[in-house]
């Protein structure tokens, strides 16, 4: 065994080397499809209903970015899978659990209420468009309805699929074999996302919401996952060449 990989941490087998090679792909791609998604989303005026009907008329791809994001918020929870299943010491390892366990509740919320919100707001912004402003109040009001009929479980959302999920691996590796600065930094951005969205969901005037959504959730907790994904490469890289292989 080389001094660098003894330095990386422990042997793994085949099955946890793979299960790190292939959940460092699915974070970094996952992380970025997410990101590139919630970008094009945009900041939607939620709480001007007719701004917003204005604002997804002139955006074709809105309901495409909403779906596509599910999907890399998916794939991202399939590399948290091959995380959790490298750590190799009890308590980090139920901790990676519970995370993991948090981030599928948080993405079958995210799931409905983001495919829910890209698909009501287009079609009734086609419908308005079609109409003279005299005759829009009520696809006006029934777009006010959907965006605060989905703004509760958004903000849950990010605080199970992301916050929650972040804070807990980042104590995980912690107590693991992972380096410290990214079980930190994870623990900060975790803690941070979810009091942020706790904060919002009883306050909702408390700071802008694209500084949690469009911020937090979009950039800065992307770029942690993909420093994460990265990292899981690399173990399983300097497994492989420990083993021999």
């Amino acid at each position: 065994m080389t001094v660098e990989a003894a330095a990386a941490g422990p042997q793994v087998g085949p099955a946890v080397g793979a299960a790190l090679k292939t959940g460092g792909i699915c974070l970094i791609v996952g992380a970025v499809l997410f990101a590139i998604c919630r970008l094009l989303h945009g900041d939607t005026p939620a709480s001007d209903a007719e701004a917003a009907l204005n604002f997804v008329r002139n955006r074709p791809s809105y309901p495409a970015v909403h779906m596509f994001a599910v999907l890399g918020a998916l794939v991202v929870v399939i590399g948290l899978l091959g995380l959790t299943r490298s750590f190799d010491r009890p308590g980090s390892w139920l901790i990676g659990q519970a995370a993991l366990v948090s981030a599928m509740v948080g993405l079958a919320i995210f799931g409905v209420e983001s495919t829910s919100e890209g698909l009501a707001l287009p079609e009734l912004a086609d419908a308005a468009s079609k109409l003279d402003p005299t005759q829009r109040v009520e696809l006006v009001r029934a777009a006010h309805a959907v965006a605060a009929a989905t703004h509760g479980p958004s903000l849950v959302a990010m605080a199970l699929m992301i916050g929650v999920p972040l804070l807990l691996l980042g104590v995980a590796m912690v107590l693991d074999r992972y380096p410290a600065w990214l079980g930190w930094t994870g623990l900060v951005i975790g803690g941070i996302t979810m009091l942020a969205a706790v904060g919002l969901f009883l306050i909702p005037s408390l700071f802008p919401g694209f500084l949690l959504y469009g911020v937090l959730g979009s950039v800065i907790a992307q770029l942690w996952l993909v420093a994460t994904g990265i990292v899981m490469l690399r173990r399983a890289r300097l497994a492989s060449e420990a083993s021999g292989k």
